[in-house]
This record gives structure tokens, sequence and C-alpha cells, in this order.
């Protein structure tokens, strides 16, 4: 099982610091490095996560849509809209699950962060494979309304 992580200074303010407590990255490269990451693994359609303001579901039919609201108020789909897997809520801090090739990708994301000038893009999680036990359960909405599960590490 490969599990990866990369967590923002809001939530693991010690994650990116060098041995002396100093900063060895500065917020806004961890919001670019965040966005070239998805820019790579999950990209939208004439645009880059980096101008991204919002994350939306959308239930226009049957299946659910995502897409970024950019900072000039344009709505940008994702290049591969079949990736996006399910959300976690309706909430606005919550969690979009993606697939690229067999890595699936948990985004966790807060809509309400860009009015308080930081990123919205809260961490990223990468899992190259799902194991078969584990001591607690991530739930998703599919886009097409069913339950699904995965596992956390």
């Amino acid at each position: 099982m490969q599990h990866l992580t990369l967590e923002t200074k809001e939530n693991q303010p010690g994650i990116l610091s060098n041995r002396d407590g100093h900063d060895a990255l500065s917020g806004a490269s961890l919001l670019e490095n965040s966005a070239r990451i998805l820019d790579s693994l999950v990209p939208l359609r004439n645009a880059s996560h980096a101008d991204a303001v919002e994350y939306r579901v959308e239930i226009p039919m049957r299946y659910a849509e995502c897409m970024a609201i950019l900072a000039d108020g344009r709505k940008a789909t994702f290049l591969e809209p079949r990736n996006f897997l399910g959300w976690s809520s309706h909430h606005p801090r919550r969690s979009l699950l993606f697939r690229h090739n067999d890595i699936a990708i948990e985004v966790e994301i807060d809509n309400l962060a860009a009015e308080r000038a930081c990123g919205i893009v809260r961490s990223i999680n990468l899992q190259a494979a799902l194991r078969s036990t584990a001591n607690r359960i991530k739930k998703f909405i599919g886009v097409d309304g069913s339950q699904l599960t995965l596992p956390a590490t």
C-alpha cells in the first residue's frame, strides 16, 4: 500500500519545517505546489487549479459533475470528467474523490477559505492501492448517488 499526503501549513504547522524550526516553504509555495500536483493529476480544461476559488458539485440530470469556480467567475470543468468519483458532503469543507489511472486522489477542500485569503485545498491524499482492512472508513457520495467507501490509513 502506497499512501502519500500533502498537508498545508494550516493543518500541520511543522510538516515542512527545517531543523531550525523555520518554514522550508512559504504558504504561497505550498499553494503553488498543490496546484501543480492537481494540474498534473486532475487537470482543468483551459484553467489551472491555482486560479480556483471554489469547487462545486452540481447534479444537473442523473450524474453529478464537479467543476472549479475561478477568481474571475468562470466555471472550469475537468479535462476528464469521468475521473471524478464522488464527494463526502454538501458542506463547504469536504473532500472530493478523483481517480488517475489506478490512484485514488482525495482532495480536502474548504470553499470558505478564499474569503480568509488562504488556499481552498487543505490536503491531497493519494492511495495507489486499497487495503482490505482498515480501522476507519471514509464515505463518499458517488456521482450517481450511490455510496462509495474508501479505507483510510
